[in-house]
């Protein structure tokens, strides 16, 4: 996940260009639409950024490149692979809006929204501060924004994706997965895995984890402050591992589900299982400390010799500085149970951990 945490912070360091956007509407016409086209290869990979604005990209079966927006004065294409005989493999879409002055630079200062169609089997890199994302159709996206929500669909061999305020919705996708958000929450229905090693992970500070019918070998999901839903059936041989701080976590699997379960919850909350649950090691309980008695042979402390007082002394002069108090900080400790149980042949693993919320196996 280290690549989309280094987007969506790298994101939220980067202060805005302009305010125009927000005078005017999304979808509001504001002028005639530009577009530009560019032959590419069907795998190429294509990068676009702005500063501010709604961005879609849909693939498409056809070896071009095809940008329109109303918003912008300028679009050009910037090729970054090296050879020129053929089919460009890379390349940067470079837009300006009317409000940059002459002989501006193409770094994604524009705020104007976008569409792009590319070739289906191409990887989109896109970036926007301050709006929506939207890709559909297309073999891997990266995709990053400040304050917006991430919507992609139908992607092929890896998604990439972190926003700081919004929230993401994966839907229909396979391969390998990473997902974050630091405000908003994430919601991911119908991925698989393309290959054995697609792992799929997914991490929130202050929102909700939903996940359905995710089949990956590995799924990974950590959240700070939220809530933590799984349904769907578990992959066989299949390793789940979820860590909430302050949540519940809440796994919905069907009634033949077959798994190996390592929990380490509070001991102020509870594991609430519809499956029956053969426990194999469970640490009881601390014992109680007994006071000690005194020993009849023990011979009582002579008492500590009384201090003789002292004669008061006269005034010193000059400011007076009383002794220092340092308290100790009050540092929180976890006390957790470890329970480690099976359910059928445990076919599966789940790994969980949870400080402050119950762990809820239920049936579908």
């Amino acid at each position: 996940m280290s690549a989309a945490a280094v987007l969506i912070f790298s994101l939220a360091g980067s202060p805005l260009a302009h305010d125009e956007k927000k005078d005017r509407q999304p979808g509001e016409v504001s002028g005639e639409k530009i577009e530009r086209s560019m032959t590419v290869d069907p795998r190429a990979t294509v990068t676009l950024c702005v500063a501010a604005g709604i961005l879609k990209v849909r693939g498409w079966d056809k070896s071009e490149v095809h940008v329109r927006s109303i918003d912008a004065a300028q679009i050009d294409f910037r090729r970054i692979d090296k050879s020129k005989d053929k089919p460009a493999s890379r390349i940067d879409v470079m837009v300006l809006d009317k409000t940059a002055v002459p002989n501006s630079k193409f770094d994604c200062q524009a705020v104007a929204d976008v569409e792009m169609d590319v070739p289906a089997g191409a990887t989109v890199q896109v970036q926007t501060r301050d709006g929506d994302i939207t890709i559909t159709g297309v073999s891997g996206a990266y995709a990053g924004s400040q304050n917006g929500d991430i919507t992609i669909e139908r992607a092929t061999t890896f998604v990439e994706a972190g926003s700081v305020g919004g929230s993401i919705y994966l839907r229909n996708s396979s391969g390998r997965i990473a997902l974050s958000s630091a405000g908003g929450g994430v919601e991911v229905s119908n991925v698989r895995s393309a290959s054995e090693e697609d792992t799929f992970e997914v991490g929130t500070v202050s929102g909700d984890i939903l996940l359905d019918r995710v089949s990956n070998q590995k799924v990974i999901a950590k959240t700070v402050n939220g809530r933590v839903l799984m349904t769907g059936p578990l992959a066989k041989s299949g390793y789940y591992g979820f860590t909430n701080m302050t949540g519940d976590i809440v796994l919905a699997l069907p009634q033949d589900a077959s798994f190996q379960l390592n929990a380490k919850v509070s001991d102020k909350h509870d594991i609430v299982s519809d499956f029956k649950l053969t426990y194999r090691s469970e640490p009881p309980a601390p014992p109680a400390v007994k006071p000690r008695t005194p020993s009849p042979e023990a011979k009582p402390k002579a008492p500590a010799p009384v201090a003789k007082s002292q004669p008061p002394q006269p005034p010193q002069k000059g400011p007076a500085a009383g002794p220092v108090v340092l308290e100790r900080s009050v540092v929180t400790h976890y006390s957790l149970r470890r329970v480690s149980a099976v359910c059928g042949s445990g076919d599966a693993t789940i790994s969980v951990a949870s400080f402050g919320g119950t762990i809820r196996i239920k049936k579908i």
